[in-house]
């Protein structure tokens, strides 16, 4: 087997290590979000004025600023809106099946209300957590053709609209004049909890999303960090690639 230049194992290496420390961290900070959510319990809206602090309510979308945004690709009015563009790339492993890149994405939101039967509370999402269901819009195709796949693009977009059911968990501002319109208070970031999060369903599902979500990412993130880790001590001389099936067969014998 040819042997692997020392640059490339290097830079390989690098890679993997960065990427699997960042994927690792925002596995945490799922994680994290998931449990703190799960320790407490959403309150009425109406009762939010007696509260202070940690806050958490769920509802449904109201508008409250005059102008609606619209979503990227569809141009669909809403208080919150994710989108994501991937391309298709020929796969440079040289393995069969295609690579999906993200070469745009970004998130939008602007203050709205969430509203249930005892009232309605403002809540400004500005640093927040958002997790929508996304959906895709166009592109990717179904049925390939031999190797190729007849589209080269996909477009997915999710979005928070008024009448939707949406699930806040933040802190209690009082406004002081920086809040959304005149609202005296308001839900939005602050230094009481780590965690703002602004979700379109209910409390379980999203607990179910940042936990599930959380350990998948975990389990790659680790991955990552493993297999960089194992090409460092490669590149520094302490292993070898043979090592990797004397540990597997050592177990078994």
């Amino acid at each position: 087997m040819a042997e692997i230049p020392q640059p490339v194992l290097g830079a390989v290496s690098l890679a993997l290590v960065v990427v699997g420390a960042y994927i690792t961290n925002q596995a945490l900070g799922d994680l994290q979000r998931g449990w703190t959510i799960w320790q407490s319990d959403p309150i009425d809206a109406g009762d939010i004025e007696y509260e202070d602090g940690v806050i958490e309510v769920q509802g449904e979308v109201e508008q409250l600023e005059d102008e609606l945004l619209t979503t990227e690709y569809t141009d669909t009015p809403a208080v919150v809106h994710e989108y994501k563009l991937q391309v298709h790339e020929e796969n440079r492993s040289g393995d069969a099946g295609a690579e999906w890149q993200t070469v745009d994405s970004g998130t939008e939101a602007q203050p709205f209300y969430v509203t249930d039967e005892t009232g309605s509370v403002a809540v400004d999402p500005d640093g927040a957590t958002v997790s929508l269901d996304m959906e895709k819009i166009s592109g990717g195709s179904e049925i390939d053709i031999g190797p190729v796949d007849a589209s080269t693009s996909k477009r997915h977009e999710g979005l928070l609209a008024p009448g939707d059911h949406v699930h806040v968990f933040g802190q209690k501002r009082h406004a002081q004049g920086d809040g959304p319109e005149s609202e005296r208070f308001y839900i939005g970031d602050g230094g009481e909890t780590d965690t703002f999060s602004v979700s379109d369903t209910t409390e379980t599902r999203t607990i179910v999303r940042y936990i599930g979500g959380g350990l998948l990412s975990l389990i790659f993130g680790l991955a990552a960090l493993a297999v960089g880790g194992f090409l460092a001590l490669v590149l520094l001389g302490q292993l070898k690639f043979s090592d990797i099936g004397l540990q597997l067969i050592a177990p078994l014998a």
